[in-house]
């Protein structure tokens, strides 16, 4: 019989002591810690006051029935500490190594995990499409919205079925009366694209409606004078151009022709005059729109609706031949509740603007989601 007691820094440095003295037959009999060290004390003797050696699959066992359900779920404040675990099974440092490996393997199979709604494991088919929405990039609360759209269906069917839903949500209710509006104010960020869709605005209802004039106008800057770029598209297209105060309404002939305002300066210094228009012409005859082009993040969605939201802007969608709107950015219109009215590019300026329509979202949903 050989027993032996070793000191050290750690549980187990202890036990590689103790394995390098003794061998694989190594039985712990104590573990105690003092001063700041280890002192483990074991034997090779195979006697009945010995504890049995168990088998590793018992052993792993035991420490996840007496570490990981005790501590771990009735003292969820303590960690759970595998070396002590391992000082009460005689473990080997093999085994506890071991040990350490599954639990790291099993925490990378959690980290890929999804977890859907409950109630679509009661149906395979659902589950699965919710599942596939989600990780396609569409939110989690607006797949639970329009989850009707796809329930019973095969994927395939049961997402475009749930893309013609999002697309109903996000066309407005009244825009197939956008081009009977008399003033237009086009607002949106710097580089937005605002002068080019303004004058792919004008462009549209000169061939579209039978308005006598149609106006390009821009907010006053300050010194008076339309932008170059403004002036470059009214003479391109024949039109005649005029300045907006801040506070005030355009000079607008009522019925016989339209206004284009391109709100170039700081949007709050312009609220006043689409105020003030809305009241002499009425709110149904004042259309805001507000540029938002392809790329745009999330956050900045979010702060464009934000400043503008009292104002009931219209989308319109720019740029989007340079950068697409994804999953992502359609979720987070829709769960502002913003309405998208135009989609159009960059290039070309008479007949590259299309006035949505849920067949129009629909498709451009299903080519690029």
């Amino acid at each position: 019989m050989t027993t032996t007691t070793v000191i050290a820094k750690d549980t187990s440095s202890a036990m590689d002591d103790i394995m390098s003295k003794l061998g694989d037959d190594a039985v712990i009999l104590s573990t105690k810690h003092k001063d700041g060290k280890v002192h483990m004390t074991a034997t090779t003797e195979n006697v009945s006051t010995t504890p049995r050696r168990l088998k590793p699959s018992q052993q792993f066992s035991k420490i996840f029935e007496s570490r990981m359900l005790n501590d771990q779920f009735l003292n969820q404040d303590k960690p759970l500490e595998l070396e002590e675990a391992f000082n009460d099974t005689g473990a080997s440092t093999a085994q506890l190594s071991a040990l350490r490996s599954e639990i790291q393997e099993i925490k990378n199979m959690l980290s890929g995990v999804v977890v859907t709604e409950p109630q679509n494991l009661n149906d395979n088919i659902a589950s699965t499409s919710a599942l596939k929405l989600r990780q396609s990039g569409f939110s989690p609360k607006v797949v639970k919205r329009l989850e009707k759209s796809f329930i019973g269906k095969d994927f395939e069917s049961g997402r475009v079925s749930f893309l013609r839903s999002l697309a109903k949500t996000l066309v407005p209710n009244d825009i197939e009366n956008l081009k009977d509006k008399q003033i237009f104010y086009i607002i949106g960020p710097s580089g937005s694209g605002k002068t080019t869709l303004a004058a792919k605005l004008a462009a549209l209802l000169a061939d579209t409606t039978k308005s006598n004039s149609i106006i390009m106008s821009e907010i006053n800057n300050g010194n008076g004078q339309i932008s170059d770029s403004l002036r470059g598209y009214a003479r391109l297209l024949n039109l005649k151009t005029s300045i907006v105060a801040k506070n005030k309404a355009p000079e607008h002939e009522f019925d016989s022709q339209k206004t284009i305002v391109d709100v170039s300066a700081n949007l709050s210094e312009s609220i006043e005059s689409i105020a003030s228009s809305k009241k002499i012409f009425g709110h149904k005859n004042v259309c805001v729109i507000m540029a938002v082009p392809g790329g745009s993040s999330n956050k900045l969605i979010g702060s464009l609706h934000k400043d503008a939201e009292k104002l009931e802007p219209i989308i319109a969608l720019s740029k989007l031949d340079e950068c697409e709107i994804g999953p992502e950015e359609f979720s987070k219109l829709s769960e502002l509740d913003s309405k998208i009215g135009i989609i159009t590019g960059t290039n070309n300026i008479v007949g590259s603007l299309a006035v949505s329509s849920e067949n129009i979202i629909t498709q451009y949903l299903k080519e690029n989601c």
